[in-house]
């Protein structure tokens, strides 16, 4: 059961009567597709949350903020919005905004027009300093044909002045402009809160600020690493991961072995033929290069892949530092292997691994890149790794169909959503 029922969604309208608000919902030429989230102000989080979990059962992830409740569900992403703020400074304030809720023709309460192109606005400006082009002309009808409802939160929050600048560019389809004005907005918006609100606000603050401390202590989203030998699928099962994870609007950052030093997307590198084709490093650069592993993971740990699991993202490392243990060759590596256990102890470990293994015959049909001997080597050794890593190392039969293991793997992805809900 899902809200793309339209009789789901008349049963959860129902189940919250004058006390949910769906945004963006089939107006203004917006379209729901299959992919589409679902974003419902609430009055009342805490009885939305159970018509959620009585309607559509337990999701697979949810992460509760001070401003937003998000449920992922197989069928999508539904957003739960108690209030509309950015770090704790109210945008939108909530007797005004349910004051002009009203019930359409097709049994869907919905915000005033002016409130809903605001609230879109004012999300993708103060949150991410973006503009979405999707909603410009969303943006520009409700400038014009609910003139009063959207100067009205503008000049709540921003004064006659600054509203009047963002008013003029959003009644002529620029409301992407206001990306420059972002900075003097959200000081403009703290302000005016904590004049009018000062102990309300301060204490609003110190809530959203305390409840993402959290998520950074103990992120939302988990690191997954994927290991095993060329041939044993591990790319072709990351691609339908993506497809089984597109529907729910959970998101993955794919780190190769290293991760970068920023938090821009990696780029492809060239397919390696020939994993052995080098001879191993010295002794003196294999440390160095044990020392670059360390820095690089460690960067990018704290610059932003914790940021991004606390906030929307899981890692899917198709293999990482690990598999040096297993295949030392393929990463020149000269030096003992004592020394890169050693070093390997006291960097960010993934939440879980996951190993694909099967017998050397099938990987070799699929593609051969070294002898059976070296193969079943390396196969003895992932399953060394998986032992020493203990319970949260799971050994998942690459010899199926891509479908079956992409299944298994996804359901120990499932796993460690489940211990994060929340």
């Amino acid at each position: 059961m899902s809200l793309r029922s339209e009789k789901v969604l008349a049963d959860f309208v129902e189940a919250n009567p004058k006390g949910v608000a769906f945004l963006r919902f089939l107006r203004g030429g917006l379209k729901q597709g299959k992919y589409s989230d679902w974003d419902i102000a609430v009055k009342d989080c805490k009885v939305a949350k159970e018509s959620c979990q009585r309607l559509f059962g337990e999701p697979w992830l949810r992460v509760p903020r001070q401003y937003v409740v998000q449920h992922y569900y197989d069928w999508g992403q539904c957003d739960l919005l108690p209030i509309f703020e950015w770090n704790g400074f109210e945008y939108l304030d909530q007797e005004l905004f349910w004051s002009k809720v009203e019930v359409g023709e097709d049994g869907v309460p919905r915000p005033a027009l002016g409130h809903d192109a605001f609230i879109v606005w004012m999300t993708g400006l103060l949150w991410g300093r973006r503009c979405d082009k999707r909603y410009l002309g969303f943006i520009q009808l409700a400038a014009r044909e609910d003139e009063l409802n959207f100067r009205e939160c503008l000049e709540r929050i921003f004064g006659r002045r600054l509203s009047g600048k963002l008013y003029r560019i959003a009644e002529r389809g620029d409301a992407a402009v206001a990306t420059h004005w972002v900075s003097r907005m959200r000081q403009v918006l703290a302000f005016r809160c904590l004049r009018s609100r000062p102990f309300s606000t301060a204490n609003r603050v110190r809530g959203h600020w305390w409840c993402e401390l959290g998520f950074h202590r103990r992120v939302a989203f988990p690191w997954i690493g994927i290991l095993g030998p060329d041939g044993s699928g591990k790319s072709t099962v990351i691609e339908h991961l993506a497809q089984n994870l597109r529907r729910s609007r959970l998101k993955f950052i794919p780190v190769h072995w290293l991760p970068s030093l920023g938090p821009e997307r990696p780029r492809e590198g060239v397919p390696v033929t020939d994993p052995h084709a080098q001879l191993p490093k010295s002794y003196f650069l294999s440390c160095l290069q044990l020392g670059k592993i360390f820095i690089y993971w460690w960067w990018a740990s704290f610059r932003y892949l914790i940021h991004l699991r606390a906030k929307r993202e899981m890692v899917l490392s198709d293999r990482f530092y690990l598999d040096l243990l297993a295949d030392p060759k393929r990463y020149r590596y000269g030096a003992s292997p004592r020394v890169a256990k050693l070093v390997f102890r006291f960097l960010p470990k993934p939440d879980r691994i996951i190993l694909l293994h099967t017998d050397a015959d099938t990987i070799l049909a699929r593609k051969e890149e070294v002898s059976k001997e070296e193969l079943e080597r390396q196969l003895r050794s992932y399953r060394d790794l998986a032992v020493e890593y203990g319970p949260q190392a799971s050994l998942v039969d690459g010899g199926r169909t891509v479908e079956e293991v992409a299944a298994e793997v996804l359901d120990h992805i499932l796993e460690e959503f489940k211990k994060r809900s929340r």
